[in-house]
C-alpha cells in the first residue's frame, strides 16, 4: 500500500489531473479531457474500497482504545474517530477512476 496516492491521468493522452481538478470531477459522471478533448467517464467504484478501509480502521482503533484505555471519555473517542474521517475526506478524490467513454459512433 502506497502512503502517497498518485494523481489520476487521462487514459487517452496521459495528462495528469491536479487535486483540485479531481475534487471537481468527483461529482460528475462524464467529463472532457482538457488536453486531448476526448470524453471520459468518471468511475466511483473506488469509494467502496475507501469506505471498507475506513470501517476496518474504525473497528481496530475503537477496539484498541476500549481495551487499553480504561478511563476513556466521549471526547477522546470522538477525536480518535474524527482523525480517520478527516484523512478519508482528503483522500477521496484519489479514489475516482477515469475511463475512456465507449461510444457507439467510434
Amino acid at each position: 500500500m502506497k502512503l502517497i496516492p498518485k494523481n489520476k491521468q487521462c487514459p487517452c493522452c496521459g495528462t495528469v489531473y491536479r487535486y483540485g481538478d479531481l475534487k471537481k470531477l468527483m461529482y460528475r459522471k462524464k467529463t472532457t479531457c482538457y488536453n486531448c478533448k476526448k470524453q471520459l467517464k468518471v468511475s466511483r467504484k473506488g469509494f467502496l474500497v475507501l469506505l471498507t478501509e475506513l470501517l476496518l480502521i474504525y473497528i481496530i482503533v475503537n477496539l484498541f482504545a476500549l481495551l487499553l484505555l480504561h478511563n476513556l471519555s466521549f471526547v477522546l473517542l470522538f477525536i480518535i474517530n474524527l482523525i480517520p474521517t478527516a484523512i478519508a475526506f482528503l483522500l477521496l478524490p484519489f479514489y475516482i477512476k477515469l475511463v475512456k467513454n465507449q461510444s457507439k459512433d467510434e
